[in-house]
């Protein structure tokens, strides 16, 4: 698909299924409302660039896409950047966004070992979106992860569409603060038999600060696994949400799947939305989700400041702990380093 195609594809298709709406399961809790009307139209006219016109794998599926966020780069005619990763090859990379709207295909070979760490673009505009085409092939470890000091952007999106093949693992983790909206999405889709998909991520929000995650996973062979783990530390005014569907098909034996959203609300105005929806097509499956949410537990600020520590300090040191036992399960590697070493 040349570039210009891929452009106007992708225009067509947003005029198509319209601007979010509330209605829309894809943007339940999102404050629709927020996103400028222009987005959807104002789009740019310029030609390609050469790196552009490569090939874009066939999991690139902008005519079907319902996801207004994942179509706004493309149709922005965001800069497309291809990384081909070769068999066996260990990587650790840096992506960064040029400007506004950012395109990234990466094609990840056979047993290969990569690293990924996103960085945001700090220049503040009114909108932001990115767009992550990641192409998975047998037996690779990858790892996705962004914890990005906090921003002042007013409005990003960044969608992930991930393909996995047989025996592939993708883990992904991400530290999300900031004093504006952002909504990451995220469709992935388990091809091959025993292929694993791991999402850990933490929302530290407060002012009128929102942060949003919708996943779709989409178990397509046997023997397959997908784990959803997010927690929330929430002051002031912030709110965060957590739409997260599991999808098993027929004949997809075996498969496993797991959903955690835990929250504590450090102040009264705060609050969090989730959704877990599980769509199950086979009987031999183990599938299971639940939602905690409340305040700092009684009993534990108790035990701590009765052993002579101050009440402040207590609170920090039960929110750093919520906070890094995320990221504790992780084998070590750059995200697990990185991620511990921000909550520090």
């Amino acid at each position: 698909m040349d570039s210009m195609n891929k452009v106007s594809l992708a225009q067509s298709r947003i005029q198509a299924i319209g601007m979010p709406r509330r209605n829309n399961e894809l943007w339940t809790f999102f404050p629709v409302a927020k996103i400028p009307a222009a987005s959807a139209t104002n789009f740019a006219t310029d030609s390609a660039t050469a790196s552009d016109a490569v090939s874009i794998p066939s999991t690139f599926e902008i005519s079907a896409e319902k996801d207004f966020a994942a179509l706004l780069p493309i149709a922005k005619n965001a800069h497309t950047m291809v990384r081909n990763i070769a068999d066996g090859e260990s990587e650790m990379a840096l992506i960064k966004a040029n400007n506004d709207f950012g395109h990234t295909v990466l094609n990840i070979g056979k047993n290969a070992r990569v690293s990924l760490e996103i960085l945001d673009n700090k220049v503040i505009h009114e909108l932001a979106a990115e767009r992550f085409d990641v192409c998975v092939d047998e037996g690779a470890d990858v790892e996705i992860f962004f914890a990005n000091p906090a921003n002042e952007l007013p409005l990003r999106f960044r969608h992930f569409r991930i393909v996995q093949a047989a025996n592939s693992t993708v883990r992904f983790s991400s530290i999300e603060r900031g004093n504006g909206i952002s909504r990451v999405s995220i469709d992935d889709f388990l091809r091959g038999s025993g292929a694993r998909f791991e999402m850990r991520t933490l929302n530290i929000l407060n002012g009128d600060s929102s942060s949003h995650h919708r996943l779709t996973i989409y178990h397509e062979a046997p023997e397959t696994t997908s784990v959803q783990f997010a927690r929330n530390l929430l002051d002031g005014h912030a709110n965060a949400s957590y739409d997260g569907s599991v999808i098993v098909n027929p004949d997809c034996t075996k498969t496993y799947s797991s959903q955690l959203v835990n929250t504590i609300l450090l102040s009264e105005d705060s609050s969090v939305s989730v959704k877990p929806v599980l769509k199950i097509y086979h009987d031999d499956v183990e599938c299971t989700h639940g939602n905690t949410c409340g305040e700092l537990d009684a009993d534990q600020m108790f035990y701590l400041v009765s052993r002579g520590i101050p009440p402040e300090s207590a609170k920090k040191m039960l929110i750093r702990s919520f906070a890094k036992e995320l990221f504790y399960p992780l084998p070590d590697s750059p995200a697990k380093k990185r991620l511990l070493q921000v909550l520090e």
